[in-house]
């Protein structure tokens, strides 16, 4: 039988059409017609129907998520079947994933890209908490919502803590999860607990900060699975600020920390929101309020867990001994979480007060890239170009140079002058490299208009990339030229930045 078709009934809900697929299975969009509410459908593909294994996997993943009841974890609203494949009934995001939008914009400023790790460790701590292990956390499993709150989604590769009569849906060191945030005791095959999911946390608070994945190095022959995987077993974790400089340095890292080699060295969920809590207090000041009450709920014993869902006893014995009387217990009278932030809030807030009071009467500075008439001027080494809706940009006068390309990709290797055009670039290490420092390709359009103005040089024989939306055939611009290329490493192609005024 096909997939159900808009109008198609499934228990409570009307489908009306589709989200898209994945690798277990379709995704549709559907009504709950009893509470007139939209939902996402998740149905095991049809390719998989004969599999024992993967159909037990994908039935998990909706008993996982609904024993989870956290806001920073996708709702699971029923199970059922269709055509006798399950399907998975859960609420439908009106967000986007990190990875679509890194992909779009470039690398999230620290602010953003730290409430979204906290989001993110805040709800992969509940499923912990419930005896769950993600197994696959990466940007794409990551929505954020239109009030800028994030998700956890897909727990399709999710396992018991402690497996107990759960079947072994993977044979002992069979590799689950993405190469790119693969933990080394996960890429081993060895025994995992939620520091797996920590560490692919980790490498995704440095793609979210760079723009690109932990121990990638943009060229696709040194980028093959087993050769990412090696490096997360034997290189050490990489160091944000050495891509984008304008990282905050203790949430640089708080991501190294998160990715170290051993599990043990890494932080325990609780150390973790509460230094992403800290380092949000000081870069963000605004948030301390909504901070402060985040600390508190997380304070609060969670109760809307079943007691058979808690971890085993010799997890952590302090924590689970004598259960219901710590439950019922009042707590000790330590120093509350919230009022150390609050004090720490309230320093940050002085300095600043005391800094903007000691500036005053000192002579207004012109912000970079404007006249004191107000017009747009052309920042070193660039050309302002208006473009026809008005808006202004700048446009570097020559391609970037091999100096400054190797600062991003260490492992480029190129002869002649550090000053010379960097050539051998894919159309993908180019646009890494603008949205990694702040700018974008320019479009052909503009890189016609830019290419009258004075100053803008070209190398001769030597044609550069452009914005393309064509994945197959890039875009590549000469004077009185264009072209496409495959999005490959190409010997007789550079680029050049710009940047919006």
């Amino acid at each position: 039988m096909p997939n159900p078709q808009p109008g198609t009934i499934l228990g409570a809900y009307r489908v009306e059409g589709t989200i898209g697929s994945g690798s277990m299975g379709e995704v549709f969009k559907a009504i709950d017609t009893g509470l007139n509410r939209r939902v996402a459908i998740k149905i095991l593909s049809e390719k998989h129907r004969d599999s024992p294994e993967l159909r037990q996997r994908f039935i998990r993943e909706g008993r996982a998520v609904a024993a989870i009841s956290h806001p920073n974890v996708v709702q699971v609203f029923a199970t059922g079947q269709f055509d006798d494949r399950p399907y998975i009934a859960m609420e439908l995001l009106d967000g986007i994933d990190l990875g679509s939008i890194v992909e779009k914009r470039g690398p999230l400023d620290s602010v953003a890209a730290a409430h979204a790790v906290l989001d993110a460790a805040q709800g992969l701590a509940a499923a912990a908490k419930a005896g769950l292990i993600h197994r696959d956390v990466k940007p794409s499993n990551l929505v954020r919502l239109a009030d800028g709150k994030v998700k956890v989604t897909d727990f399709g590769l999710a396992k018991p803590v402690d497996p107990g009569t759960e079947p072994a849906l993977t044979a002992m060191g069979v590799v689950v999860g993405t190469p790119d945030y693969i933990a080394p005791e996960q890429a081993r095959g060895e025994p995992i607990d939620e520091r797996v999911d920590i560490y692919a946390l980790g490498g995704t608070l440095y793609f979210l900060l760079t723009g690109i994945p932990p121990f990638r190095t943009g060229k696709p022959s040194e980028d093959k699975y087993l050769k990412v995987v090696a490096r997360h077993l034997r290189n050490p974790p990489p160091d944000a600020t050495q891509v984008n400089s304008a990282v905050d340095r203790e949430l640089a890292e708080t991501a190294r920390v998160m990715m170290a080699k051993k599990s043990t060295d890494r932080p325990a969920y609780d150390e973790l929101t509460a230094r992403l809590t800290q380092v949000l207090a000081r870069i963000d000041p605004d948030a301390v309020p909504n901070l402060i009450a985040a600390s508190r709920e997380r304070s609060r014993p969670n109760l809307a867990i079943p007691s058979a869902l808690r971890r085993a006893p010799s997890l952590d014995d302090s924590k689970t001994i004598h259960e219901s009387a710590e439950l019922s217990r009042p707590p000790p009278r330590a120093v509350p979480g919230w009022l150390i932030l609050f004090s720490l809030a309230c320093v940050g807030l002085f300095v600043a007060g005391l800094v903007v009071y000691l500036r005053k009467g000192e002579a207004a500075t012109v912000p970079v890239g404007v006249s004191d008439a107000g017009a747009a001027v052309a920042p070193a080494g660039t050309i302002v170009v208006t473009r026809p809706d008005g808006k202004r940009i700048a446009v570097d006068k020559a391609p970037v140079t091999i100096n400054a390309f190797q600062q991003v990709f260490k492992q480029h290797v190129q002869p002649g002058a550090a000053t010379g055009a960097v050539v051998g670039v894919s159309y993908t290490q180019a646009r890494s490299f603008v949205q990694t420092r702040g700018g974008r390709l320019l479009t052909s359009e503009e890189w016609d208009a830019a290419s009258g103005k004075e100053g803008f040089t070209t190398v001769p024989e030597v044609l550069e990339w452009v914005e393309s939306p064509d994945e197959k055939a890039r875009t590549v611009r000469q004077t009185g030229k264009t072209a496409t290329r495959p999005d490959k490493e190409q010997p007789d192609v550079t680029f050049r930045m710009a940047k919006d005024l």
